[in-house]
């Protein structure tokens, strides 16, 4: 590997992530924006049972889409940290051959969802979600990945063009398909399918722009990206298959409307991890440089910061989004969100502790401490489907109530963990 002064890239890291941070929320909220946009027309189109089906697809496309993310394009990542900015968005090209085949195996898993919904609901339904979702579990790794690698590459501006782009394409796609009169079920995913192959080809554009003349200092292989990524995907995989088991429990114990409700919930929560994504695309650069450069100080300043303005956020959030009432927008856009008191407001908690996951674990993948990573997501599924498995008892509050539970303990034990890549001060 190419030698490369730390202690100086952190110095670069630390003045450019507060110019960053305007783009790299820009570019979380566009691209969530897309995913809310789809999820919005789904919540609108489908009954409240047909909403819980594809709340069921959607824990499977989160699992589906971390295949490729954590057994190849993370580990990528990590190595192109390591380089000098300008070569960072070489990795692109040794990066995507290698993680096509964890791609097709990620939207293959959309295929489980398939069979276990197909059990309750009518195959018009379940064939167009099967058919869009899996498309759109291929794409979404790669979109993302260039992306993240964009912003790695302090090109922050340009990842935000993507994700605008991709909101563009998805209200676009929902028109075009509207007015064709498409059936209702292949509008959601089918919009963010075509969204992402557009949003996909034009990040691809810009990061060939911005290549200068010359070679990457080193090759990397599967081997090399497996010996942190299979740990990697076990620690990530797994509270996203407890997630989809959760769902499908769910489903079972207190029937698909249930879940729809929690779904329509989800939706209406879901700008707290848009503002911790946004926050994590920005300062993820600076933390894993912290974590290689063992700079427990500027780990600290980071995490502080990041968290404050997580719970401030969410504070301020739950006060306007998490009840029915005039001034509230989610009301008018999602009311199914808002006919069980409190669901709204316990999935903000929920989503908290999501948030706060995001440099946790960015943080250990640097320091090499996916298997530290991988141990605690195992200890806390069988919590997490515990947790799921009370449905018959606390109803739509299973939902929050299993990921607060999961993400909870996953939170504690890799915080913990963190503590283990520093010195002693």
């Amino acid at each position: 590997m190419q030698q490369w002064d730390m202690e100086a890239a952190l110095d670069v890291e630390s003045a450019r992530s507060a110019r960053g941070i305007s783009p790299g929320v820009i570019d979380a909220a566009m691209s969530s924006l897309a995913t809310f946009i789809a999820a919005l027309v789904a919540a609108n189109l489908l009954d409240d049972a047909d909403l819980g089906v594809y709340a069921v697809f959607y824990t499977a496309f989160n699992f589906g889409q971390v295949i490729a993310n954590n057994l190849v394009y993370i580990p990528a990542e990590v190595v192109a940290v390591a380089w000098p900015i300008e070569d960072r968005l070489r990795i692109i090209r040794q990066s995507m051959p290698l993680a096509l085949g964890p791609s097709l195996a990620g939207a293959m898993a959309i295929g489980v969802a398939s069979l276990i919904t197909i059990q309750i609901v009518e195959a018009a339904l379940v064939v167009p979600l099967t058919l869009t979702a899996g498309v759109t579990t291929f794409l979404w790794p790669t979109q993302d990945h260039v992306r993240r690698t964009l912003h790695i590459a302090h090109k922050s501006w340009a990842a935000a063009a993507v994700s605008i782009t991709q909101v563009l394409a998805v209200v676009g796609s929902i028109a075009i398909l509207t007015a064709t009169d498409a059936p209702r079920a292949w509008i959601p995913y089918g919009s963010l399918a075509i969204a992402n192959a557009v949003s996909l080809i034009v990040g691809l554009g810009l990061a060939r722009m911005s290549l200068p003349a010359g070679t990457a200092p080193e090759r990397i292989h599967m081997r090399s990206l497996s010996q942190s990524g299979s740990w990697l995907l076990v620690g990530v995989a797994t509270p996203t298959i407890s997630a989809f088991a959760g769902a499908s429990i769910i489903t079972f114990a207190a029937g698909p409307e249930i879940l729809g409700f929690a779904e329509a919930a989800r939706i209406a929560a879901v700008p707290v991890l848009v503002l911790g994504t946004g926050l994590g695309y920005v300062l993820g650069p600076k933390i894993m440089t912290a974590a290689l450069a063992g700079d427990r100080s500027v780990s600290r300043t980071i995490h502080l910061r990041f968290n404050a303005i997580v719970v401030a956020a969410a504070v301020g959030y739950t006060a306007l989004a998490g009840w029915d009432w005039a001034g509230n927008p989610m009301a008018t856009l999602i009311p199914k969100a808002f006919e069980v008191a409190w669901l709204v407001p316990a999935t903000i908690g929920a989503n908290i502790l999501m948030a706060a996951l995001v440099l946790v674990l960015q943080e250990l993948v640097a320091a090499r401490r996916a298997r530290l990573i991988a141990i605690v997501s195992l200890i806390s599924a069988p919590l997490q489907l515990a947790a799921a498995a009370t449905a018959g008892v606390t109803q739509t509050f299973a939902r929050p109530l299993s990921l607060a539970v999961g993400n909870g303990i996953r939170l504690y034990g890799n915080a913990r963990s963190i503590s283990r890549i520093y010195a002693p001060e």
